[in-house]
């Protein structure tokens, strides 16, 4: 039996090693949900940004550590997979989501990671946002985002079937992410930062 020597430089973790170090960081980042949506916001958004801005929005100041280059790495990896997913095969993108212990998916810290990351370059996305068949998928997504105000849509309408059909928003976002993928396709290779 072999073994390949693995070298320090070219490490990455799994999802659940990513988040476990994420979770050992002081001062804390966000979880690898909202990274995911972050991510996807990169992947399917208008604009291409350059991975040193928006690495540093994710890891902060831990973003140049020595001890950070797996966590770096597996970031990219999972943009690269996103990237690819949406490019040449979109129904196999499946997002991250975290899970209450009932199975139950939390939504809001996807929608988190994509709403800030829409931030980067919010004047790319200012010109779909304003598009009605654009802006009412995206909508979804940021229903859930608590970023804004603290509590989310879903949690502001206190009506039991909007609640309902917003709880089940997650079922929709791999096909959101791809229509807002496919329709800002143009836009990305006129945008680089």
């Amino acid at each position: 039996m072999s073994f390949k020597r693995q070298t320090a430089s070219g490490r990455t973790l799994s999802l659940e090693q990513l988040e476990i170090w994420l979770d050992t960081l002081d001062p804390p980042v966000a979880g690898v949900s909202s990274i995911d949506g972050f991510l996807a916001a990169l992947a399917a958004g208008p604009s291409i940004i350059n991975p040193d801005i928006w690495l540093k929005s994710i890891l902060r100041e831990h973003v140049q550590s020595a001890r950070s280059a797996p966590a770096r790495r597996t970031i990219l990896k999972r943009y690269n997979q996103i990237c690819i997913e949406l490019a040449e095969c979109p129904e196999v993108y499946a997002p991250i989501y975290m899970r209450t212990e009932d199975g139950e998916v939390l939504l809001e810290d996807f929608a988190n990671g994509f709403f800030t990351a829409m931030h980067l370059d919010m004047d790319a996305w200012k010109p779909f946002v304003s598009d009605r068949e654009f802006g009412l998928p995206l909508a979804a997504i940021l229903g859930q985002s608590t970023i804004i105000d603290g509590t989310s849509w879903i949690d502001q309408l206190q009506d039991p079937l909007a609640n309902q059909a917003l709880a089940d928003t997650w079922r929709m976002i791999p096909q959101i992410i791809s229509f807002i993928h496919d329709q800002c396709a143009f836009a990305r290779t006129l945008t680089v930062h």
